[in-house]
């Protein structure tokens, strides 16, 4: 029998290289999904954002266990990405940062949040690249 346990994962991170198409945003959605061994119900949908002062890419891909969602600001230098996975199925942190940095971070900061029978930061952290 499946017990939920609700784990949500924030991040904001600075990249060198976003994605920058709503293909490359949904192909790294789909490969997150595998990596954390979730099940796609719907989507990943992605659109490109042109409103000036908010350019970049968009999107979101629903789980049998929840949600990820995505947002890049590419013009920025750094880009910005603030991203979130929230999911009643057990994941490790660490594959999805590992996976946040196909796209070349410069630093990111994360939150770790339980929501099972309240809401409780369970871990908080930054990296930024020695480079």
């Amino acid at each position: 029998m499946f017990v939920p346990n609700h784990l949500h994962l924030i991040v904001r991170a600075h990249v060198e290289k976003p994605p920058s198409s709503e293909k490359e945003l949904n192909d790294w959605l789909e490969e997150l999904v595998g990596l954390v061994g979730m099940k796609v119900v719907a989507g990943p949908t992605s659109t490109y954002v042109h409103d000036e002062g908010n350019e970049g890419v968009t999107g979101t891909i629903t789980l049998a266990t929840s949600h990820a969602s995505v947002h890049v600001w590419d013009h920025e230098r750094p880009s910005l990405v603030q991203f979130d996975i929230y999911s009643c199925k057990e994941y490790s942190i660490d594959t999805v940062l590992s996976h946040l940095n196909k796209f070349e971070s410069h630093s990111y900061e994360w939150m770790f949040i339980d929501r099972n029978d309240s809401i409780r930061i369970v871990s908080h952290g930054r990296w930024k690249s020695p480079n």
